[in-house]
């Protein structure tokens, strides 16, 4: 079962891709004053988010945790397109 405090993290985590997809867009288009430093900061802060999924202790349900993985992926492939994609 979910608590509503893993379906607000899994949330926040959403916003922060979010987030971290316009950056990478207006980063590409030259747009926003976006630099890579802002990209690189964002996905350090998805990482410290999705990393709580190896906190000891942390209670949370294999939904949350196979989600949280899922994000962690989606964070990784937005960096690698990043990278190699242009």
């Amino acid at each position: 079962m979910v608590d509503n405090w893993e379906v607000a993290l899994i949330s926040a985590i959403e916003r922060e891709l979010a987030q971290l997809e316009w950056l990478i867009n207006c980063e590409q288009a030259g747009e926003e004053d976006v630099e890579g430093g802002d990209v690189l900061a964002q996905i350090s802060r998805i990482g410290g988010l999705t990393d709580l999924v190896y906190a000891d202790g942390l209670p949370l349900s294999e939904t949350t945790r196979a989600k949280m993985g899922q994000q962690s992926e989606r964070v990784m492939q937005m960096a690698r397109d990043r990278t190699f994609g242009r």
